[in-house]
């Protein structure tokens, strides 16, 4: 199977399952959302949460961030949904302790799911007790 690229301005409404090798909006490949703390990281936060503070260990020193909620419910790739914004968490694996949140696609303006752009490979969160930024250089497909 190829993979399914959409391109220019496009709104997706409704239920849909999309299908393809890889689903990508204007050649990047879009984010799918996973399970907290299990399998495949989506990216890596710069530096741990210092949860207790210094000189205490932190609580969970994982770095590792994954996309587990999206904004969007109706449209999915590979029976993934497809990541419209939502919430991420870092920490180690098995545990995931930090929340955080999607943000507001920057590689991808035109494709959107009600209105909502559609997050694509390097898009960006924000670990919320650090307001660290973490890139999202793996898509979850």
């Amino acid at each position: 199977m190829a993979d399914l690229l959409l391109a220019g301005m496009l709104n997706l409404k409704g239920t849909l399952k999309l299908s393809g090798d890889l689903v990508k909006a204007n050649s990047l490949e879009v984010l799918v959302t996973g399970q907290r703390g299990a399998g495949p990281t989506h990216g890596n936060a710069p530096a741990p949460v210092p949860i207790p503070p210094p000189p205490a260990a932190p609580s969970d020193p994982g770095v590792g961030v994954w996309i587990f909620q999206s904004f969007n419910s109706t449209v999915t790739a590979g029976g993934k949904k497809v990541v419209a914004q939502g919430m991420c968490a870092q920490g180690n694996p098995g545990t995931a302790t930090w929340p955080g949140m999607v943000q507001p696609s920057i590689g991808n303006p035109g494709i959107t799911i009600n209105n909502i752009p559609i997050n694509v490979k390097n898009d960006m969160g924000i670990i919320l007790p650090t307001g660290a930024p973490v890139t999202f250089t793996e898509h979850g497909q």
